[in-house]
Formats: structure tokens, sequence, C-alpha cells
């Protein structure tokens, strides 16, 4: 399999890197690979949308799929370079560690990440993927989505129990989506690693479109029902809006769904 990948990226490469769009014979000679191996994997990455061929000249070139790639590819880099101050500052007020991540299709990507002094271990890592339907921010995401990709991506769960608290039914986390929307924030109560609680919120773009989250996370001891309330959430809620305006949302855009500003306990829905 990796060495598949391999051969795919470099047949990649020699495409996009080609002084003129190369036919097939010019990929087969600049690789070295059979025909029947270059036809495969050529195959393979245009079903992906990575190159295409053209049909008057039989030379290829490389695909719109890219583009979409790279779209995502810098649009995590401005979120990075936006949320940079609003994480270092919430570490600083709360002392507990600060995740920003990025939704896609049923899991969530860490973009980044600031260790709390307190000597816990936790799951997330930069780069690293969790499922969407038992981490704060998966959830914060999600629940402010549109209702067809909501439902989307809810149809093609396959719920995992990771610890008791966990969300594993379609209704149950459908209402505790309704509720993040209404609440403006989510809270993952010890529902992905047992003993570890976050309240996040999600982030929007210029259009208004919920495309990242902010959380605080923290052990359970350390992040109680009282605390997440009247201290962390507000915060994050804050923080979360201070980021999106960086990125150029304004609230009652298009596309916006801007929860009521006052705090809700935690008590009421409490799985988030």
């Amino acid at each position: 399999m990796t060495i598949s990948v391999e051969r795919a990226c470099g047949l990649l490469r020699i495409i996009c890197d080609a002084d003129r769009p190369p036919r097939f014979s010019d990929v087969v000679r600049a690789s070295g690979l059979p025909k029947a191996t270059v036809n495969r994997l050529l195959a393979t990455l245009g079903g992906q949308g990575l190159v295409r061929l053209d049909a008057e000249d039989r030379c290829y070139r490389p695909g719109f799929g890219l583009l979409s790639l790279a779209a995502g590819t810098w649009a995590g880099l401005d979120i990075r370079r936006a949320a940079a101050p609003e994480m270092a500052a919430l570490l600083a007020e709360l002392g507990e560690t600060v995740h920003l991540a990025v939704l896609e299709g049923d899991e969530i990507i860490y973009l980044d990440k600031l260790e709390s002094t307190q000597s816990i271990r936790l799951f997330s890592a930069v780069g690293k993927r969790a499922p969407v339907y038992c981490t704060g921010i998966g959830k914060a995401v999600l629940a402010e989505r549109p209702e067809a990709e909501r439902e989307a991506v809810i149809a093609g769960l396959e719920p995992i129990a990771y610890t008791p608290h966990t969300l594993t039914s379609p209704a149950a986390l459908r209402t505790e989506l309704a509720t993040i929307r209404r609440r403006g924030c989510a809270y993952d109560m010890e529902e992905h690693e047992e003993g570890i609680r976050c309240v996040a919120a999600a982030i929007r773009n210029f259009r208004g479109e919920p495309v990242a989250g902010l959380s605080v996370t923290a052990t359970a001891s350390r992040l109680g029902r009282q605390r997440m309330a009247e201290e962390v959430q507000p915060r994050v809620r804050a923080a979360g809006a201070r980021i999106s305006a960086a990125l150029g949302h304004l609230p009652g855009t298009p596309g916006a769904a801007d929860g009521p500003a006052g705090i809700t306990d935690p008590r009421h829905g409490a799985h988030g």
C-alpha cells in the first residue's frame, strides 16, 4: 500500500512539474514504471480529481481537486494564525489545555494545541483525528452546519461507546446538537476520554460558515459544572467570536446562527 501511494505521488509530481502537459508515454518514461501500473495509478488519481486527461490532446494536467486541497490547507493556516493570540490568552487566563480543530467529514482534525501546565495525558495531538459525535469541537461545529449536512453526517456514523457517557444514539445526538445551537457552545462531559471534559465553540469564516472550533480541556476534577458555566464558557465563546471576526465574520451575516449571549448551566444538556 505504501509503495502504491509513493508511486501515485510520484506520478502526480511528474504531471504537476512538467514544462508542458505530458502524454501517457511521457509519464511512463519519466516514472520508469510498467505501463499497466501507470495506467492503474493514473485512473485512481483521476477518480479523485487530482489529475485530468484532456480529451483533445490526450495530455495529462493537474486536476481541479488539487485546488480544493490547497484551499483547505490555506484556510487551516489562516485559522491558526487568527486563533493564536486567543489561544494564548485562554491558556494564560484559565491555565488549561486549549485546542483548535477543523471538521472533516465525521471527524475533527487538530490544527493546534497549547498544553496546560497541569500534568495530564490527553488523546489529542496536532494532526490527529477524533470522532465528531463525542468531542466538544466536533459537536460545536456540526451543530452549526446546515441541517442537510448534519443529517448526512449523522446517517453515516457508526458510533463507538468510548466511555459510559458517549452519545451513540442518533436521536440523542440530534437533541444534543439542538441544545448546543441554543447555548452557543458545546460540552464534552467525559464522552471521548474518561475523566476529561471540555467546553468548545465554533469559529466562522467571512461567509458565516462554521469552519473550525476552539476548546478548553481539563480533567473533570478541575472542570466542574459551575466553573464550566461561569468561568470557561463565556471566555471560550468570546474567543471564538473574536477569531471569527478576524476571519471576516460579521454576526448576522447569511449563514450565521449566532446564539444568545447568555450563559447556560451545563446541567441542561450536559453531554457535550
